[in-house]
């Protein structure tokens, strides 16, 4: 009856195992968290080299942008030399000669279209007259003293030459008289 019983234990379709499968069943069973350790370095690896692109691409759009400001910037620099003599020239028309002068009125069209152009590009002009001299933005070449004082120590009495920035760039600081109190 044991036999019998015991034969009843072993189903005829499975192959008994040989010594060799058991050792590669243990092998794969031994090898199982390991495989799960590469996949998982595997998986941090790949996560580092994506973020390591997200980064190259983001800094290459950032040089790409600076690039084209700072090209931007040297054609302003050449341009503001114009753009002063134009002002200049249309302070110096009289007001009696300004209304009904067709050449004057065109003269002045396009000092507006020039400072528009700039403006579009992100240039504007630095507001300098009364404000406190900043060596940042201007450039001090004349002191007269003040002893009537103010709100502040230096402020800015004259305006030589404008100054422009680009965005948040100073592309020419402003030539100033400081008045010193």
């Amino acid at each position: 009856m044991n036999r019998r019983h015991a034969q009843s234990d072993i189903n005829p379709e499975e192959e008994p195992l040989q010594p060799e499968q058991d050792q590669e069943q243990a092998d794969q069973v031994a090898d199982a968290p390991a495989g799960r350790d590469l996949a998982t370095e595997y998986l941090e690896a790949l996560q580092r080299e994506r973020a390591s692109f997200i980064n190259y691409r983001r800094r290459a759009e950032q040089e790409k942008t600076e690039t084209a400001q700072y090209a931007t910037a040297g054609l302003v620099k050449k341009l503001l030399p114009v753009l002063d003599d134009f002002d200049r020239a249309l302070a110096a028309i009289p007001e009696a000669e300004r209304k009904g002068n067709k050449w004057v009125e065109g003269v002045e069209l396009i000092a507006r279209k020039l400072h528009n152009i700039l403006e579009q590009e992100g240039v504007a002009p630095i507001d300098a007259l009364g404000q406190p001299f900043d060596p940042s933005l201007h450039e001090a070449v004349a002191f007269e003293d003040n002893s009537e004082g103010g709100d502040h120590a230096d402020t800015v009495s004259e305006v030589f030459s404008k100054g422009y920035m680009l965005g948040d760039r100073v592309i020419r600081p402003a030539m100033v008289k400081v008045s010193r109190g």
